[in-house]
């Protein structure tokens, strides 16, 4: 009988015990001042406030003394990953310095276009279309070539972003070397570049076989006769022009 009662206290002093390390942790964690955010570290980017106002614009709350176990990363890099100027996010924090550090990587812009709406806007190399934002975003406008429209400026642009997005890596040399880029009423995109430190014009035509496209391209320009090209026309896959 007593090795039963010792038994049953020694239960119930675990489970005390239990329950009071759960309650203190729980304590510790959500409601101690103890585990407070102590800084915000936000890098990568000049433009810091556009992130913070993105997080509060959606109810995220982040700020020095907030319970530093209710700060969620995730929530926090899906909110800034929505920002279009932005490349990567990354949201994480450190126990021990209770630090929350957000590193970002802005987009670069390889060109830039007046959309209908009279907007300035930007592409990257990926050919993705964001408003520039940051300080050196903005500083570097006047260096980028203008993509110009004659016809309907979204499907003219839409036109534009699939034929940088599609690309090769075997061609990516002609967005570094991009002069301009322009979209006939018909629909043909030109593209002002350099080949061999020389200025070349493509005719790229409609967005259709673009894949067939580039792959000529690349094989002519292995041919040696192409050595000093000055135009390539390839609205015609079947029958490519180079002069």
């Amino acid at each position: 009988m007593a090795h039963k009662v010792k038994k049953r206290l020694k239960r119930l002093v675990i489970t005390t015990t239990t329950i009071t390390v759960f309650a203190a942790v729980a304590y510790l964690l959500g409601w101690s001042s103890v585990l407070t955010v102590k800084s915000i570290e936000i890098t990568g980017t000049s433009a810091t406030q556009v992130i913070l106002y993105q997080l509060t614009n959606e109810g995220i709350s982040l700020q020095v003394g907030q319970k530093f176990a209710r700060v969620d990363p995730r929530a926090i890099e899906r909110s800034v990953s929505k920002l279009d100027w932005l490349a990567i996010v990354s949201v994480s924090r450190d126990w021990i310095s209770k630090k929350v550090s957000i590193a970002v990587i802005e987009r670069v812009a390889v060109a830039k276009a007046l959309t209908s709406e009279n907007s300035m806007v930007n592409f990257d190399i990926s050919g993705v279309i964001f408003k520039p934002i940051s300080r050196a975003q903005i500083l570097g406008q006047d260096l980028l070539p203008i993509v110009s429209t004659a016809g309907d400026s979204k499907a003219d642009l839409s036109g534009v972003v699939k034929l940088l997005q599609q690309l090769p890596e075997d061609l990516q040399y002609l967005i570094e070397d991009l002069q301009q880029i322009s979209v006939t009423k018909s629909g043909d995109i030109l593209m002002k570049t350099q080949i061999n430190q020389l200025p070349v014009e493509i005719n790229w035509g409609s967005v259709q076989q673009l894949d067939q496209k580039y792959s000529i391209l690349i094989a002519l320009l292995k041919l040696p006769e192409n050595n000093e090209i000055r135009q390539v026309d390839l609205s015609e896959p079947s029958a490519p022009v180079v002069k």
